[in-house]
């Protein structure tokens, strides 16, 4: 059962409801349409992960290439509005899921790894240590984020800002250290591996 948004939450689903609709002032009529996650792509082989659930999945670039090309058997796509509105590739061998990073339903220790690219500074300040806790229930092994440190060139069409939280990478990393280790920083991506698993 999802939570009960809080009036911030809201209008940030509504905001997003709306770019997935209008687009940005960088990109009229399109969101979320590239694959953040590409630049990683050696490392989740070698990881070679049995499940791998990627939140803030846009349209869904990323999790249709972890299903068409790695071969991964067991892949998800969560988003706050993509797939509410209809608006991703759809691909049946793809468990998609409606929902926000602070309240992903599955279950414990359900996913072997989560991606997550140019997502979580979209998440309120408020939500980051519930996010994290989120992270730490639902995955088993590790993580692969990429994170912007900064705020967004583009705007919502009504002169919003995109990035709700902007804190510097060390800031991240000591956010989800308290639940990971990070093993690796590898250009704009940050490794983590599950500190109950050692």
């Amino acid at each position: 059962m999802k939570k009960q948004l809080s009036e911030r939450q809201q209008h940030e689903l509504d905001k997003y409801l709306d770019v997935f609709d209008r687009g940005t002032t960088g990109t009229p009529g399109v969101y979320a349409h590239k694959n953040w996650g590409s630049g990683i792509y050696d490392y989740i082989i070698e990881a070679n992960p049995n499940s791998i659930l990627d939140v803030g999945c846009g349209m869904g670039v990323f999790v249709n290439e972890m299903d068409n090309q790695l071969k991964i058997p067991n892949v998800y796509g969560l988003d706050i509005a993509s797939v509410k509105t209809g608006k991703y590739h759809k691909n049946d061998n793809v468990t998609w899921i409606d929902s926000m990073a602070h309240d992903i339903p599955l279950e414990d220790g359900s996913v072997e790894y989560i991606t997550s690219f140019d997502c979580l500074e979209h998440c309120l300040p408020e939500d980051i240590d519930t996010v994290v806790d989120e992270f730490d229930r639902v995955c088993s092994k590790g993580l692969f984020l990429s994170i912007a440190y900064r705020q967004a060139a583009e705007k919502t069409m009504d002169g919003e800002i995109m990035h709700m939280t902007v804190k510097p990478e060390t800031w991240w990393i000591e956010k989800f250290s308290k639940k990971f280790k990070l093993v690796k920083v590898y250009n704009a991506y940050l490794i983590f591996e599950k500190i109950s698993n050692k």
